[in-house]
């Protein structure tokens, strides 16, 4: 092992966690500016492995109860220290970090799909997963990267030789059929758009959207989001809205984000700063289909990505997209569609395979 930082009080020490991403931390609880049990929080919150030992004068067993539930490994009093207690935290630390490192990496199948399932709204174990993958092979996302959601490009292999060639570093999930992000570190930015350049020279059907700069998970996060809300819009409708007055942006935003509300004209035009009749007009002209038509045509998209591309029950198909009722569900979609919902899901898995 190797000591990589040491820090005076709490706050410098969370400083230098997120700039060094150690294996292992040995912190005292009573520290100025933050303590040791928050300090330990924070810790865990973007790095669950993290080996954390907790180091205090008190007796009282409340703190060591504290930092045990927040996910800290150990705890030694410094009035009863004993340097073979110490020497046996970092041997077990030592052994646990070497199996985790020689386990079979994380599936990417099922970081595929439970990354989409949580693109798509669902609570399920991605956030979890991700946590992992930037303790791990994705620590230099901790400084600034760029996200790129791109379509088209998923079975181009000479892109893909071409990139790989020059190890350089970059990091991949698959969203839907063809349909991929790819994060690129701040200095390989440009060598990467010449590439997608090239690609779409050949291809012209390769497209792709931008986001960035970004550092860290909570950016990470926030930034795949935006992106794939604005380019799943733009390829469904097969427009830009980067020409568009910026209220209908963000009345389309907001239709988007919250497609399991009752939303109506009047609140989206109020949340726009725009009178219910100006906002009707101007939605109109701009995106040339009427707000109510707008949004049935995104349920419906939204939930055939979801028949397709998840394994998600009816029921909590039919709740993302505002029906509550299964039975409804299945009639509107059938309606709208011409198939239930159960045999389009079932003709797409033909398709696939």
């Amino acid at each position: 092992m190797e000591v990589i930082a040491d820090a005076p009080n709490g706050q410098k020490a969370w400083e230098l966690f997120q700039e060094y991403s150690p294996e292992v931390v040995i912190t005292d609880i009573v520290m100025p500016e933050m303590n040791g049990i928050e300090f330990a929080r924070n810790i865990k919150q973007i790095s669950p492995a993290t080996k954390i030992l907790l180091l205090s004068c008190h007796r009282d067993f409340t703190f060591a109860q504290e930092g045990m539930n927040i996910g800290a490994s150990g705890y030694i009093l410094k009035t009863a220290f004993q340097d073979k207690d110490f020497e046996e935290y970092l041997g077990r630390f030592e052994n646990e970090i070497n199996q985790t490192n020689i386990q079979t990496p994380l599936n990417s199948a099922n970081i595929d799909k439970d990354f989409y399932e949580w693109l798509c709204g669902f609570d399920n174990s991605f956030p979890k997963l991700l946590g992992e993958l930037f303790f791990k092979d994705w620590q230099w996302m901790q400084k600034s990267f760029y996200i790129y959601l791109v379509n088209g490009l998923n079975n181009n292999e000479l892109f893909h030789k071409k990139w790989s060639s020059d190890e350089k570093q970059f990091a991949k999930i698959y969203c839907g059929q063809d349909q991929s992000f790819i994060f690129i570190p701040e200095k390989a930015q440009e060598d990467f758009e010449h590439l997608l350049v090239e690609a779409r020279a050949i291809d012209p059907a390769i497209r792709w959207k931008m986001n960035g700069l970004n550092q860290g998970m909570d950016e990470w996060m926030e930034g795949v989001v935006n992106l794939y809300h604005k380019f799943k819009f733009e390829k469904q409708f097969e427009l830009s809205m980067d020409d568009w007055p910026f209220p209908i942006q963000k009345a389309v935003q907001i239709i988007i984000q919250q497609l399991d509300e009752p939303l109506t004209s009047s609140h989206v035009a109020n949340e726009v700063g725009l009178s219910r009749s100006h906002f009707s007009t101007m939605f109109k002209k701009t995106v040339g289909e009427s707000f109510i038509t707008f949004i049935e045509k995104l349920k419906v998209q939204s939930a055939c990505n979801l028949l397709e591309n998840t394994s998600l029950p009816l029921q909590e198909i039919g709740e993302k997209i505002g029906i509550q009722d299964g039975k409804y569900f299945s009639k509107w979609f059938k309606k709208c569609i011409g198939s239930s919902p159960s045999e389009y899901r079932q003709n797409k898995k033909k398709n696939v395979s």
